[in-house]
C-alpha cells in the first residue's frame, strides 16, 4: 500500500535533481556568476586593465602580498587594475568581492546575491589605502 507513496517521493526527488545541480553549477564559480548578474556594476561585468587575478584569502583574512603589490603598482602608474576574491559566510555561502584601481585608492564592490541571510544586493564603496584591503570600508578608510 505504501508503494505508490515511495514511487511518488522518488519521482519528486528525481525531478528536483536538475534544479539542485543547476544551483550548484551557478555557485561553482561565484566570481564568474556574479559578473553576469543583471545589477552588477558595469566595471564588474566588463573588467578592463590589468587583471591581478582571483585569490584565496589567507587564514588571517589578508590578501596575498603579491596581489596587493599588483594593485599598488597599477595605481602608482595611474593604470586600471582589478582583483577578485570570495569570502564565505558562517553558513558557507559565497560573497564575491571585486576591486578596481584607477589612480589613487580603489573601489570595492561585493554582492550578497548568494547569501541565504543577506540582502541580496550589491554594495560599493571607496578605499583610500590599497594596502588596507580587504579590511577597508566606506566608514573607516
Amino acid at each position: 500500500m505504501q508503494k505508490p507513496l515511495v514511487l511518488a517521493a522518488a519521482g519528486l526527488a528525481l525531478a528536483a535533481l536538475p534544479l539542485l545541480s543547476a544551483c550548484s553549477e551557478q555557485l561553482a564559480d561565484p566570481i564568474a556568476s556574479a559578473r553576469t548578474l543583471a545589477d552588477a556594476p558595469v566595471w564588474v561585468s566588463n573588467p578592463s586593465g590589468t587583471d591581478c587575478g582571483e585569490v584565496e584569502l589567507e587564514n588571517d583574512g589578508a590578501l596575498p602580498a603579491e596581489s596587493l603589490q599588483c594593485l599598488m603598482d597599477a595605481s602608482e602608474a595611474g593604470e586600471v587594475a582589478s582583483l577578485q576574491w570570495v569570502r564565505w559566510t558562517t553558513e558557507g555561502d559565497p560573497t564575491p568581492y571585486f576591486v578596481l584601481t584607477g589612480g589613487a585608492g580603489a573601489t570595492v564592490a561585493s554582492t550578497a546575491a548568494y547569501d541565504t541571510y543577506g540582502q541580496g544586493r550589491w554594495s560599493e564603496y571607496g578605499c583610500t589605502e590599497i594596502a588596507a584591503l580587504p579590511g577597508c570600508s566606506d566608514e573607516g578608510e
